[in-house]
């Protein structure tokens, strides 16, 4: 009895390792036709947020821009403010009785041509 167990082991383990071997995982033409389209969704996907992104920083830069515009307006309409509540000296150094100045004349160029 010893010898036929003996025997009948390997060769039951070699039928179990037959049957394990066998038994390998083999993707069928529907699951490879799904991760094709996964892997497409993906990139449409990836493409997408690219646009995205860019759109935003398009936005952003012309957000900062209106609001460089605004702050400006924003200076111009303070200073009229700041002008009108002083109405009717509104330029304070000035005299209108004052004669008038002339402004220096501009120097005369030289003959010589700069390099």
């Amino acid at each position: 009895m010893t010898t036929r167990f003996r025997l009948s082991m390997p060769t039951a383990l070699l039928g179990v390792a037959l049957v394990l071997a066998s038994c390998t995982c083999k993707i069928k033409e529907e699951q490879l036709s799904q991760i094709r389209q996964i892997r497409t969704q993906d990139k449409e996907t990836a493409a997408d947020i690219s646009k995205v992104e860019s759109d935003k920083a398009r936005a952003s830069g012309e957000l900062a821009s209106r609001q460089a515009e605004v702050r400006t307006c924003n200076d111009r309409l303070s200073f009229i403010q700041q002008k009108k509540s002083q109405w009717p000296n509104i330029w304070g150094d000035w005299d209108p009785n004052a004669p008038e100045v002339e402004p220096a004349p501009a120097p005369a160029p030289s003959g010589k041509p700069k390099k």
